[in-house]
């Protein structure tokens, strides 16, 4: 059975070259979709901590102004 000729160094490097720099690519483009969720997260969080924050402001009969002055007068 005649075997295939063989490759050299030089093409198997330039093989495995193009191998890594399609995964950087692939892998690119996750980290992107993952920062990008990360960010919509972050911001999910903050939307539900000011609702959360608001509900005790209405659940104390506090104004924004009345929460203002206490954390000036603790800091």
């Amino acid at each position: 059975m005649a075997r295939g000729v063989r490759r050299s160094q030089r093409e198997k490097l330039e093989e495995k070259l193009v191998s890594v720099e399609e995964a950087i690519t692939r892998y690119g483009e996750c980290l992107e979709k993952l920062k990008n969720e990360k960010k919509e997260i972050e911001e999910e969080l903050e939307r539900v901590e000011i609702a959360e924050l608001s509900a005790i402001l209405k659940e104390k009969h506090l104004s924004v102004n009345d929460l203002r002055d206490m954390v000036n007068q603790a800091g």
